[in-house]
This record gives C-alpha cells, structure tokens and sequence, in this order.
C-alpha cells in the first residue's frame, strides 16, 4: 500500500512539472525587494580599524613559537560584509591572508572565509555570545602545512581597544589529533 501511494505521489509530481514547460519564466526584477540590513551585523562593529598583535604557538620551536602582524576590518557593500586583511610574521615564516565575515540570512548564522598567499583557504561559521563578547569561530581549512584542518578560533572582546584570542587547529573532524596550537591579543592601533 505504502509503495503504490509513492507511485501515484510521483506520477502526479511529474506531470505537474511537465504542465509547467522546460522553458524558464519571465522574470520581473522591478518587483524584488532589497532586504533590510541585519542588525546581527552590528556585532562587528568593534573590529572594524586597524591593529596589531602578537601570538604565541604553544606546541612550536623556538623559531616558529612567536608571531606578529598587522590586521585591519572595514565595512564593504553597504555594511553587510566585513573586509578583513592580517599580515603575520615569525622567525621562520610569513603570510598575508584576507578575508569576508558576514551574516548568512537563511541558514541564520555568521559566516566567514579567509584565503592567504600560499593559496590556502579557510571557511566556517560563528556564533557570538553578547554576555561574554566572545566569538567562537569554527572552521575547516587547509593549514599551514598544507594538509586538510579542522579549527576554532576563539576572539574574546577585553575592552575596545583589546581582543584577546586563540586557536586551535586538529587534523580530523573528531578533533582528536592537535596541529596546532596558539593564542594572543590585538591591539587597536
């Protein structure tokens, strides 16, 4: 019984799809609304400027164990996407990375995606809890060392003028093996 009611559902499906025509519709653009902003975006506001900071890989040698650099988030496309730009720098190695954060409007949630000069992408989702003005950034990525990572930054909002934050990045999605280890503070410039 249950099998000849799912053939009678999708024969009724296909032809009321095949009534309807390969061809497209006309669409009339004039008739599309723009959204209105979403006020989740005003969470970014306290990046926005340039900065500097410094990091500490916990689990590094002594030539790879202190980081430093540069950032700076600006607004872009009518306040609906913050531009991120770091340049970071240690005793054995460099990158520059850039980046987008957003708020995705149907999924309802924070998105970002940073890419950096060695062709490296990463991409995740956020949460923002306003009590403790903490960001937890989860993401997957390919890593430094060029193998697939699963990660989270944590950026921990001190005052307007300090962010405090650190990382950790594992090499499976259970996060039982640890790459990577680090964590530091921005300073506003």
């Amino acid at each position: 019984m249950k099998t000849w009611r799912t053939i009678v559902v999708l024969a009724v499906t296909v032809l009321a799809y095949s009534s309807l025509g390969c061809a497209a519709r006309n669409v009339d653009l004039s008739q599309v609304q723009r959204p209105a902003r979403s006020p989740k975006l005003n969470a970014f506001d306290v990046f926005v400027g340039s900065w500097t900071w410094k990091a500490e890989i916990l689990n590094a040698d002594e030539k790879s164990r202190h980081w430093s650099g540069t950032a700076k988030w600006e607004w872009v496309l009518d306040k609906r996407c913050l531009r991120g730009t770091l340049v970071a720098k240690s005793q054995a190695q460099n990158y520059e990375a850039s980046g987008f954060w957003s708020w995705h409007p149907t999924r309802k949630t924070y998105i970002w995606w940073m890419f950096n000069n060695w062709g490296y992408p990463q991409e995740g989702s956020a949460t923002y809890d306003r009590s403790a003005k903490r960001w937890t950034m989860n993401y997957r990525s390919i890593g430094l060392d060029g193998t697939t990572s699963y990660g989270r930054h944590v950026l921990t909002v001190v005052d307007s003028d300090t962010l405090e934050w650190n990382a950790v990045e594992w090499a499976d999605p259970l996060r039982l093996i640890k790459k990577i280890e680090m964590q530091g503070t921005y300073k506003r410039q």
